[in-house]
């Protein structure tokens, strides 16, 4: 009788949980919240972090935090909303890094206050705009010269539930481009082998010292920044797990659109909201 063959690996892909390993990940607005968890998940499966903030002592804090466990990790500084910061911050990464390999799009999130769209006024409509279309376009506008000259490549844009919602038209129309921009350039990218998908949370919580600032500069940090509230308000899409979710839930799921998990999805939408549908 032939003696067993204990097998040290089944999945190579899936072993130790490490299928970033030796990727550079550049992620934006990872000075906390999903983009925080965002990091810490892909350090802990091997990447080397890139991050890209307009808060210094959130981005201080994550890379610390990354370069504790053993990381390889940098920041810096700007304003995703601006086409050459954009452009600027991708150059910071490539030459630090000699490559990028995973862009998560994180960056983003509604300005107050609410009401019909009508009401809204010209300057919160493009605010919203700015904030959270703006800052994915040009995200994938200036790192795709990289992955299609590499001829490899992830993206991971953040969307949203708002466009099947009510009282932020603004933030509604934002993320419903992100949705268009995933769809469109995972059309573009994909004969260079460089995938584009979407993540689309729902309300999450927030840990304790998590949230450093508010989505709006120089507003106070208030329960709508830290997550939580009436999950199944009227103006919000019913989560039939009755529960917020988490950051690191979150960030499961962009972890493994960018991993080689992944390596046959593209053009994707994943709702990440507990059963709350988000297609439109």
């Amino acid at each position: 009788m032939a003696e067993a063959t204990t097998l040290k690996v089944l999945d190579p892909r899936a072993a130790g949980a490490r299928r970033l390993e030796g990727k550079i990940a550049v992620i934006t607005g990872a000075g906390q919240g999903h983009g925080r968890a965002t990091a810490r998940r892909m350090a802990q499966e091997g990447a080397s972090i890139m991050i890209v903030e307009r808060f210094e002592d959130g981005a201080k804090r994550t890379r610390d935090e990354l370069r504790e466990f053993g990381t390889e990790s940098e920041f810096i500084l700007g304003n995703m909303q601006e086409a050459e910061f954009a452009k600027a911050a991708m150059a910071e990464a490539a030459s630090r890094f000699g490559r990028i390999d995973i862009l998560v799009n994180n960056v983003g999130g509604a300005f107050g206050p609410g009401g019909m769209g009508w009401t809204q006024t010209p300057e919160n409509l493009e605010a919203n705009i700015r904030n959270s279309l703006h800052t994915c376009l040009w995200g994938c506008w200036a790192v795709l010269p990289y992955m299609v000259e590499q001829q490899s490549g992830s993206i991971v844009n953040f969307g949203s539930h708002a466009p099947r919602g009510m009282g932020r038209l603004g933030y509604a129309a934002a993320k419903g481009g992100v949705m268009a921009i995933t769809t469109s350039l995972a059309l573009e990218a994909a004969p260079f082998n460089v995938r584009v998908n979407a993540v689309v949370p729902h309300v999450s919580t927030r840990g304790e010292g998590d949230t450093l600032v508010s989505r709006i500069p120089g507003q106070p940090v208030g329960e709508g920044a830290r997550g939580g509230g009436n999950i199944n308000g009227p103006n919000m899409t019913y989560i039939p797990l009755q529960r917020p979710g988490t950051p690191e839930e979150v960030a499961a799921a962009v972890t493994f659109l960018a991993s080689d998990d992944a390596s046959f999805t593209t053009g994707d939408i994943i709702c990440v909201g507990g059963g709350a549908f988000c297609r439109l």
